[in-house]
């Protein structure tokens, strides 16, 4: 084997490595915690417990045009950009809403959720407590963009109209990996309920 085949081979074994401790890493991250009530062939009926987001808005724009630039905001509020420098720990999954304006929030660890945070430097970020949520959720892998967002958000509504869930509102992105991870990606789409058959 020469030099040139070795060092291909060292550096694709590291890369393995390296994307096996961030998939076993992402996993121990805290999530919300909800319950699941019922699967269904495409997608789960879950209750979601209350939860702090810390949120920013992106405006009227999609994921793949802000969703980089809110995930940064975020990003650098929990690495200690914030008035008492102090880090965070984070969590998953990071939650894009897309209303009327777009929103990108991050779940506050449950321990940080009784107390206070961190006042934020940045005054695009705010702190809404969440209601528990009744929701339908779909999840799937790989990489996301607007058209793969969309896509999967059209077969959960379609799914749960067809088993005579009631939607309300417009649906939630939830992403689970950094976007140096590749192997082992978790996405969910999801729809809050506006009552169960």
């Amino acid at each position: 084997m020469n030099k040139w085949m070795l060092s291909l081979l060292v550096i694709v074994v590291v890369f393995l490595v390296f994307q096996l401790v961030v998939s076993m890493k992402t996993s121990d991250i805290e999530t919300p915690k909800y319950e699941v009530l019922k699967k269904y062939p495409l997608f789960e009926l879950r209750q979601y417990e209350s939860m702090m987001l810390a949120t920013t808005n992106l405006g009227p724009t999609s994921f793949d045009e802000k969703g980089s630039e809110g995930f940064r905001t975020i990003a650098s509020y929990i690495f200690g950009k914030n008035k008492s420098n102090e880090k965070i720990a984070m969590t998953a999954p990071v939650i894009y809403h897309a209303d009327s304006m777009s929103t990108l929030s991050f779940v506050v660890p449950r321990s940080k959720a009784k107390g206070e945070m961190p006042i934020p430097i940045d005054s695009n970020l705010t702190f809404v407590v969440q209601a528990p949520k009744l929701m339908v959720v779909l999840d799937f892998g790989g990489f996301v963009n607007d058209e793969k967002i969309a896509a999967r958000m059209a077969d959960l509504k379609t799914a749960a109209l067809k088993e005579g869930f009631q939607i309300k509102g417009k649906g939630f992105y939830f992403g689970y990996n950094p976007p140096w991870q590749l192997i082992g990606r978790k996405n969910e789409v999801a729809f809050e309920l506006e009552s169960v058959n």
